[in-house]
């Protein structure tokens, strides 16, 4: 054996080592993870960490390795960081609206054991996913009767983030009130655009003023807090009974089988999944979208969906959202994606999950 051979041999030995300890490092940071849930602390303890290089660093007896050792507990630091905030951020899952939400609905059936916290927009639900202050975002994107949240399309457009799951809510649709009052003494009913649309049937022809609202579950508690007996609102049987309001009438909604799908986002790609979704724009020539689906069609890929959006602040420029059977990760999949790409602009992978 020379000496390369023999230094390698070494070197092995020593990183076996280093692997070793390197685990039960991380398993003792999962004891200061407890202990700063506990008393809610924040990850980042900068002069704790200045104080644990400074003290390693004397332990060095080279001293032309010093800097090199330095930059290396800096890295083991920033990895123990990264590390804590993964766990503490975990059983975290955001979610648009209030309590009684649908979209709380939503998270509470796909993360019954994990902390939901909401949020004023699904905007701030994606930048949370994105700056990690949570594991995952539910979001709606789509309602079988009213059609697209085209804000929510707009944010997995701008957003560098996921789809990794997608979750269907059977939506009913209440009519709620302080007071259990005739339908014809109701003069202002309040609550979310995709609801009023999705209770379109039950509202023609009614002299009721119609009042938007951010949210059906803020609506519902908006008109708990007000004198008038005569206004009501459109949200969930849920939101009644959290907010003290009762039930005019039920399951008002056109559509006995009104769904909305959610997506749950998160910062890491789910390439797994028998469905994909991609995002693309197209120059604004003749044929480009025909060659773009005949990409997409002459390999054999099923379309399940196509939508058109307008590109924000881009006046009379769009990008296009395409649902498609098949796995990501096939080679008939990324042969197809790399022909796709030749034809658009822009090309981008929004997530996997199975239907």
């Amino acid at each position: 054996m020379n000496k390369l051979e023999q230094a390698r041999v070494k070197i092995n030995e020593i990183d076996q080592a280093m692997a070793e300890l390197f685990e039960k490092r991380m398993h003792a940071v999962e004891d200061v993870i407890s202990y700063k849930q506990e008393h809610q602390m924040e990850v980042l303890d900068f002069s704790r960490e200045q104080q644990v290089i400074q003290k390693n660093l004397l332990h060095i007896q080279d001293e032309k390795l010093r800097s090199y050792y330095e930059e290396f507990i800096t890295d083991v630091m920033k990895v123990s960081r990264h590390y804590q905030h993964a766990t503490l951020i975990e059983k975290k899952i955001g979610y648009q609206g209030t309590y009684g939400a649908f979209s709380y609905l939503a998270a509470r059936a796909t993360f019954p054991d994990d902390e939901l916290i909401r949020f004023k927009s699904f905007e701030d639900v994606c930048k949370a996913v994105e700056s990690k202050e949570i594991r995952y975002g539910v979001i709606p994107l789509e309602n079988s009767h009213s059609g697209e949240v085209g804000e929510v399309s707009d944010l997995l457009y701008r957003y560098p983030l996921y789809i990794v799951d997608i979750f269907d809510l059977q939506v009913n649709q209440a009519l709620l009130a302080k007071e259990d009052i005739p339908i014809d003494q109701i003069t202002k009913i309040y609550s979310h655009p995709q609801a009023i649309s999705q209770c379109s049937k039950f509202l023609k022809g009614r002299n009721i003023e119609i009042i938007e609202f951010p949210n059906t579950a803020l609506a519902a508690e908006f008109v708990s807090k007000q004198e008038d007996p005569t206004i009501a609102a459109i949200a969930s049987k849920e939101a009644a009974q959290l907010f003290g309001l009762k039930i005019v009438e039920d399951n008002i909604q056109t559509n006995d089988d009104n769904t909305t799908r959610f997506a749950i986002v998160a910062k890491e790609a789910n390439t797994q999944g028998n469905h994909f979704q991609v995002i693309f724009t197209l120059a604004n020539k003749q044929g480009t979208l025909a060659q773009a689906i005949n990409s997409i069609a002459s390999r054999g890929f099923n379309m399940k969906s196509i939508k058109s959006r307008s590109i924000p602040q881009n006046a009379w420029s769009y990008y296009f959202q395409v649902e498609l059977e098949g796995f990501y990760e096939d080679a008939s999949t990324q042969a197809m994606l790399k022909e796709l790409g030749t034809v658009c602009r822009d090309l981008k992978y929004i997530g996997s999950y199975n239907k």
